[in-house]
C-alpha cells in the first residue's frame, strides 16, 4: 500500500497558506463547559477493542479495511482509548494518538482529525470513544491509522464529523509510560506511550556544542536528533516538528529518561519518538556516559579508520547512506562479484584508565555473500593485518536480512575487557568471492567503559 505521511503533508499545505495554522503558543485552556459522558455511548452498539481494530487491517491482507456505515441492518461499532498525544506544544498536528489502557497498553492507533487545536477538548489522558462506522483503518508510513478513505489514502475525519466519531468521556486518566528498551521496539509497540531510561543525546550534539530541538539550518519539517542508551549503546531518533513552539530550545546535555510516542519516520525506514513537550525529558543525571571512541560517520570521511586492502580492487569507503545518515560501506561487486579481502581498522583507542570496556555498532547487509568478521588487537602497528597484530575474534549479532537497506541490527555489547590497560584497535574484515559479493554498511560504532 502506498506510504504517506499525512501529518507532514498537512503541515506543508497549511504552511503555504498561513504559518499560524499550527499551535504556536499555550494560550488555550480546556473549556470548563465541555462535559463528557460517563457511560457507553450506545448500549446496543458493538464494542471493538483497539487490538481488534488493528486486527481488522491484518485480517484484510494488510489492506485498508472500512467499517460499514451504521444502518437498520448494520449496528454502531465503537472502540475506546486514552489520548497520549497533545498538540499543545505544536509537535502533533491534526492527530490523536490513543492507546487501549492508561498503563501497560497492548494496542494503540493514530486517528487523523481535521481539527486544530485538539488538546482543548481531547487532552492528554482523556478517555474517548471512537465510532468506527464509516472510518477506515489503514497504513501510512508504516503506522496504522484511522480516518476517512480517499482513494488509497487515509484522510482526516472532517471537522464537522469529529463530534460524531470522537466522543469525549468524563474520565482523565494518569498515563503511565510503558518502560521498554530500544531492542524491544516492534510493530506491536507502535503509537504507544513509552519510556526509555538511562538515555542521552549524542555528544556531537551537546558537548561543546549547542543544538536545538528543530531549528538548525538543515532542519526541514522535522529535526532528527540521535538519542543513545547508556546501557546498551543502542540508538534511536527523537523527531521534533519545525512547527513546534519548543523547536528553538537547546537539547539537554545530561542523561535520564524520556517519554514519548513511538512511531516511524517519513520513509518508514526506522523507529522514531515524538514528545508532547520538553517536560517529557527528565535528564537529571549530570554524569554522561560518553564513549571512549565513537563514529557515526557524520564527519563525511573515514578519518578515524585505516582501510587496508589485502586482495581485490574494491575498498571500504564513506557512504552518505546509513542509520539515519552516513556509514562505512564495503562491496565487492563491480560489474559482477569480485574476490576481495578488505579490513577497516580503527585508530588506537585508549583504554589505559579503563578496567573494562565494550564495543557496540550497527550493521545492514544487502545481497548474498560472506558475513563480515570483527576483531580487536592490542599490538597492531599499522601494517598488513594478516601478518601484523594478534587479532582476537568477536561474536557480534549481524544483519541477516539481505533484501532490505533498513534492517539495521544492533551488534550487542562485545566485551573488550581483556584489552584494558593500553590501546586497542577494532577491525572489520570483509571478504567476497567471484560468485557472491554482499554489501555491508557499518554505523554508530562505539567503545564505552563499563
Amino acid at each position: 500500500m502506498k506510504k504517506i505521511n499525512l501529518n507532514k503533508i498537512a503541515v506543508l499545505l497549511v504552511s503555504l497558506v498561513v504559518l499560524t495554522g499550527c499551535v504556536e503558543d499555550d494560550n488555550f485552556d480546556v473549556p470548563s463547559t465541555i462535559e463528557g459522558i460517563s457511560e457507553y455511548p450506545n448500549t446496543d452498539a458493538e464494542f471493538n477493542t483497539l487490538s481488534g481494530v488493528l486486527g481488522a487491517f491484518g485480517s484484510n491482507g494488510n489492506e485498508a479495511y472500512t467499517y460499514e456505515a451504521a444502518s437498520e441492518t448494520v449496528s454502531e461499532k465503537y472502540t475506546v482509548g486514552y489520548v497520549v498525544s497533545s498538540d499543545e506544544g505544536g509537535n502533533f498536528y491534526k492527530q490523536l494518538v490513543i492507546q487501549d489502557a492508561p498503563e501497560n497498553p497492548t494496542a494503540a492507533i493514530v486517528v487523523q482529525v481535521d481539527k486544530n487545536p485538539l488538546f482543548t477538548q481531547y487532552e492528554f489522558g482523556r478517555k474517548v470513544y471512537v465510532k468506527l462506522n464509516g472510518l477506515t483503518v489503514g497504513e501510512s508510513n508504516g503506522v496504522l491509522q484511522l480516518g476517512r478513505l480517499n482513494g488509497d489514502q487515509i484522510d482526516e475525519i472532517a471537522s464537522t464529523l469529529v463530534p460524531n466519531h470522537i466522543i469525549r468521556t468524563s474520565e482523565v486518566a494518569t498515563i503511565v509510560p510503558k518502560e521498554v528498551s530500544i531492542s524491544q521496539f516492534s510493530d506491536a509497540l507502535e503509537s504507544q506511550y513509552i519510556r526509555l531510561n538511562n538515555m542521552q543525546f549524542n555528544s556531537n550534539l551537546v558537548v561543546g556544542n549547542t543544538t536545538t530541538f528543530a531549528s538548525e539550518t538543515n532542519d526541514s519539517f522535522d529535526g532528527e536528533r540521535l538519542l543513545e542508551s547508556c546501557e546498551t549503546g543502542s540508538s534511536v531518533i527523537l523527531s521534533t516538528s519545525t512547527f513546534s513552539d519548543f523547536k528553538g530550545l537547546p537539547l539537554p546535555a545530561n542523561r535520564g529518561s524520556i517519554d514519548g510516542v513511538l512511531t516511524r519516520d517519513y520513509f518508514d525506514d526506522f523507529y522514531t519518538i515524538y514528545i508532547n513537550t520538553p517536560e517529557a525529558i527528565n535528564f537529571d543525571n549530570d554524569l554522561r556516559c560518553d564513549p571512549l571512541f565513537e563514529d557515526d560517520f557524520s564527519a563525511g570521511n573515514l578519518d578515524k579508520w585505516t582501510p587496508y586492502n589485502v586482495t581485490g580492487t574494491q575498498e571500504w569507503y564513506y557512504n552518505t547512506f546509513g542509520n539515519p545518515d552516513d556509514s562505512a560501506t564495503m562491496s565487492g561487486f563491480s560489474g559482477g562479484a569480485q574476490t576481495n579481502e578488505d579490513w577497516l581498522i580503527s585508530l588506537p583507542i585508549d583504554l589505559s584508565n579503563t578496567p573494562s570496556a565494550f564495543l557496540t555498532f550497527q550493521t545492514v547487509k544487502r545481497y548474498n555473500g560472506n558475513d563480515i568478521e570483527v576483531f580487536y588487537a592490542t599490538d597492531y602497528n599499522g601494517g598488513d593485518p594478516t601478518t601484523d597484530g594478534t587479532w582476537v575474534a568477536l561474536s557480534p549479532t549481524l544483519d541477516t536480512n539481505t533484501g532490505s537497506w533498513s534492517s539495521w541490527t544492533d551488534s550487542g555489547s562485545l566485551d573488550l575487557s581483556a584489552a584494558a590497560g593500553g590501546n586497542v584497535f577494532i577491525a572489520f574484515k570483509y571478504t567476497s568471492t567471484s560468485s557472491a559479493a554482499a554489501t555491508w554498511e557499518i554505523d554508530n560504532v562505539k567503545v564505552s567503559a563499563e
